[in-house]
């Protein structure tokens, strides 16, 4: 039999609830430190892909972020299903999101120049839209999942949590297994099978993560609030929201000190290895 959403009385949430949630964030974090820290490096050293057409593919996938960011939680908000408006698409990510992250770090043997750009620029524009399709209705799942603000504080603690570790563990995984010189490789961050592996992992990882986090809430589905009835789009009421939130004194100062921050944080991560070359690597440089 089928349950209604919010015909059940409210489970007690336990440690296991906030850990399912939190795991979520693994694959966010071993995206986002895959792009930072690994990205420019692979495509521009190893691949020998110039680094400003690696930077620009950068650009164009973060922008096609900005506006499907907000198309896929509109999306979410007025999805009607037996599973809830957030799980269906936590889970439709989960292969998807591995699928495409794999495939960034094996393109095809030979590719060079424009087709490696374009490439490059596919594939990032897939695992944003993809992960995306996962990390927004996750995130907005904690609105669910209880009402207590504290609470709600605690759950988010969680995420947060174990998106840096799963971040730093592959970091850490990266240039301590999968690109440790050798003999062949005096310079392990050029072994083209290091990042192969690499990316089988991390993918496998980031699957893992997006399916044990959407089993591991999916009990609390019939214990939800009833969902709003739905609102047809309204391009005129939205482009009002949007001019009134931009227009805010105290959201302006947030979005601008957001923005520096993570334009050095994101900068900062992308050429850190640059400037810590191993000194067993001569002539490094970038291309």
């Amino acid at each position: 039999m089928m349950s209604t959403p919010g015909t059940q009385p409210p489970r007690k949430k336990t440690l296991f609830d906030k850990l399912a949630y939190g795991f979520g964030s693994v694959a966010y974090g071993v995206k986002n430190n895959g792009f930072q820290v690994l990205l420019l490096l692979y495509y521009n050293q190893a691949l020998g892909l110039s680094a400003s057409l690696v930077g620009f593919a950068v650009m164009i996938a973060l922008i096609w972020d900005a506006v499907s960011d907000p198309v896929v939680g509109r999306m979410s908000d007025n999805l009607r299903s037996r599973w809830g408006r957030r799980h269906p698409f936590m889970y439709a990510a989960a292969l998807p999101v591995a699928v495409s992250y794999y495939f960034l770090w094996n393109p095809p043997a030979g590719l060079q120049g424009d087709g490696l750009f374009y490439y490059l620029l596919v594939l990032m524009i897939c695992i944003r839209g993809f992960i995306s399709f996962y990390e927004i209705p996750s995130s907005a799942l904690v609105v669910d999942l209880t009402e207590d603000y504290d609470e709600r504080t605690s759950f988010l603690s969680f995420r947060y949590f174990f998106g840096w570790i799963g971040g730093l563990t592959m970091a850490v995984a990266a240039f301590s297994v999968f690109l440790r010189p050798s003999p062949e490789y005096p310079s392990g961050q050029l072994n083209l099978e290091g990042y192969s592996n690499y990316g089988l992992t991390a993918s496998l990882i980031m699957l893992i993560a997006i399916v044990v986090s959407s089993v591991g809430t999916h009990r609390h589905i019939p214990n939800f609030r009833p969902t709003p009835p739905k609102e047809p789009f309204d391009f005129s009421r939205s482009s009002r929201e949007i001019f009134k939130t931009l227009t805010f004194p105290p959201f302006m100062i947030m979005l601008g000190a957001t923005f520096f921050a993570y334009a050095a944080s994101g900068v900062g991560g992308s050429i850190l290895t640059y400037f810590r070359p191993p000194r067993t690597i001569p002539g490094f440089r970038v291309i």
